[in-house]
């Protein structure tokens, strides 16, 4: 499924595990450190704004509030924010190793309710906390 340097879009909060994803993504063919995507948030219910991170037996827990990604040399104003996740199913064999970026851009900049954000998936050798 490789397809070059091309950013392709993938399921993220779906069925798929992790490691899955991360050998659909080239990740394990390359020995790669990262693999980068786009995926299409859900939200836990039609009116609400809580976003559903379930992937395959567990889930994306947020490890930070995020952070405004910003350009002061245009505006004060964020084009963005980055927010931090890891894979939790538990498996304490798991924790720490499967690290999640999501890249989202400012509402201000969305003309549409697509959702889209880009993701960073890390595999994370050091981060076993056993």
């Amino acid at each position: 499924m490789e397809m070059g340097n091309m950013v392709q879009e993938c399921d993220l909060y779906g069925h798929k595990e992790p490691w899955e994803i991360w050998d659909m993504f080239g990740g394990a063919t390359h020995n790669q450190e990262d693999v980068y995507f786009f995926t299409q948030l859900k939200k836990k219910s039609c009116n609400g704004s809580r976003i559903n991170r379930s992937v395959g037996s567990g889930t994306w827990k947020g490890e930070d509030s995020g952070k405004e990604i910003k350009d002061p040399r245009y505006s004060p104003t964020p084009l963005g924010f980055r927010k931090r996740f890891r894979y939790e199913d538990g498996n304490p064999e798991q924790i720490g190793r499967w690290i999640l970026h999501e890249y989202r851009l400012s509402d201000s900049l969305i003309k549409n309710d697509m959702d889209y954000v880009l993701c960073r998936l890390r595999k994370n050798e050091r981060g076993n906390k056993i």
